[in-house]
């Protein structure tokens, strides 16, 4: 039993929710709220394992093909009605059907039944072994269903926050759920959580008091408070890599492509531009998924005068074709930290290939419509966090059709690599086809990585429990405040 503050804990979503709905999340921000406000079958502990959430065990059969979870006892939604296994299949079914529109889906695409045994058991049935599944299982497109639930209700959810009220631009608060099964562990009785884009603005707040934790830090400020705040700055590495896509429409040719890649110093940009630790990338797997070691570009071990010569020879080839633009569209959502780094880039391509860039920022959800037709955009910032600690959370959203493939690359071989992967029959096949498959991506550049990100953030010294997972994420069930004694 945790002892709860009666404290409102104020933090930073890193810009205003696309939507509340769980199967149609997919930005950053609501996902992180959603996390408060919604739980799956499964659950994610504050160092990233998946634990029980509101199944309170599960079984899988010996082929890998049947999985059983068996519900807690006495479930509730946040309104106080009886939560059922039937409701945690309506939910999957929503996500699964047939033209459904949660960018998640494909997430699901193994699941082939779903059935409801009594009101305590889900079972599902999957076309092969999915070891990651209780991982899937916990994101929020795994999300029971209400079954009263209309277009423009109220939210019911079933974690341990609900929804207080909402005022779109500004703020979202919550209170913890008195009907959430563990409502007893939920060390902090109320949150807000400011829906701001700048972060400058985040760290003004934090510094007049007036901000608990930040979403993150303006990469110009890291050295500054890294030097003054040290105790209150975490910094950690997690599985995601922050790059940019092609419109590949417009940038059909794979030496212009490479060539713009090969021109990016990724060690110039950690650096210099975000220096907080993060790794310069050269394939687009991080390192750190167990049993995976992450295919690289044939030519990063080049040195960097090798390198910006065969960018310009292969940029200069591509001109001759009519294939390379004179002047390129980067588009990206706004942020001081998207923009130095957009900024940092034109600069290198301008320099190595006599290219000129604009750079066009937007505001979050223009920018996430833009993402779905971008148009007259050549490049879109693009970043992936794993779903879940596997070197397929990384691969599969650049299979042909999937949901988010932002650059909507194509490629029939690359489709059957990662089918073979599925059918693997041990570990070691299985990664070898995940590791030929990453290989050609690299190979066609389809998107340009830059850097494996870093998560940084500010947490007042009275917050406990700061521990940023794997997967980059920090719900609120897991912070606490300090209790003085």
């Amino acid at each position: 039993m945790a002892t709860i503050s009666n404290r409102a804990l104020t933090r930073a979503l890193g810009g205003e929710p696309a939507t509340l709905d769980p199967r149609l999340a997919e930005d950053n921000a609501a996902l992180a709220l959603l996390q408060d406000l919604y739980e799956g079958l499964t659950a994610e502990a504050a160092d990233g394992n998946i634990i029980p959430g509101a199944a309170q065990s599960w079984s899988v059969s010996e082929d890998g093909r049947t999985w059983t979870f068996r519900l807690r006892e006495n479930l509730r939604w946040s309104d106080g009605t009886p939560l059922t296994a039937a409701q945690f299949v309506a939910g999957l079914d929503a996500a699964r059907v047939e033209g459904s529109q949660a960018p998640y889906s494909a997430l699901l695409h193994e699941v082939t039944y779903t059935r409801a045994t009594d009101s305590r058991t889900v079972v599902l049935e999957v076309t092969r072994a999915v070891p990651y599944l209780p991982a899937v299982l916990a994101l929020p497109v795994a999300a029971p269903q209400h079954l009263a639930t209309s277009a423009g209700a109220s939210i019911i959810g079933n974690g341990p926050y609900r929804l207080l009220r909402r005022r779109p631009g500004e703020k979202i608060e919550l209170e913890r759920n008195p009907h959430y099964h563990s409502a007893g562990a939920v060390a902090i009785e109320r949150v807000t959580y400011l829906t701001l884009e700048d972060l400058n603005t985040e760290l003004n707040l934090y510094r007049s008091g007036e901000l608990d934790v930040t979403s993150e830090v303006p990469n110009t400020q890291v050295s500054w408070l890294q030097q003054n705040l040290p105790g209150e700055l975490h910094i950690a590495p997690y599985l995601s890599t922050y790059g940019f896509a092609f419109n590949l429409a417009r940038m059909r040719d794979r030496d212009a492509r490479v060539a713009l890649s090969m021109a990016v110093d990724r060690g110039q940009i950690t650096r210099q531009v975000t220096g907080a630790d993060e790794q310069p990338a050269y394939g687009w797997v991080p390192a750190g998924v167990p049993g995976y070691t992450p295919a690289q570009f044939t030519w990063a071990a080049l040195p960097g005068v090798e390198r910006i010569e065969e960018a310009r020879r292969l940029w200069h080839a591509a001109r001759g074709r009519h294939a390379a633009p004179d002047r390129l569209l980067l588009c990206t959502d706004a942020s001081a930290n998207h923009r130095r780094t957009a900024i940092a880039l034109a600069d290198q391509w301008r320099a190595a290939l006599d290219v000129e860039v604009e750079v066009l920022e937007m505001e979050w959800k223009a920018y996430l419509a833009l993402r779905e037709n971008p148009g007259g955009c050549d490049l879109l910032r693009f970043g992936w966090s794993a779903d879940f600690i596997d070197a397929e959370a990384f691969l599969a959203l650049f299979e042909s059709g999937h949901a988010q493939n932002v650059p909507g690359y194509r490629s029939a071989r690359y489709d059957a690599l990662l089918a073979e992967s599925r059918l693997a029959r041990d570990a070691a096949q299985r990664t070898a086809s995940m590791v030929l498959a990453e290989r050609l991506l690299l190979a066609d550049s389809p998107v340009i990585p830059v850097f494996h990100r870093v998560s940084k953030l500010l947490a007042k010294p009275d917050v406990e429990g700061v521990a940023v997972s794997p997967l980059g994420h920090l719900a609120t069930r897991h912070l606490r405040f300090t209790t003085k004694k």
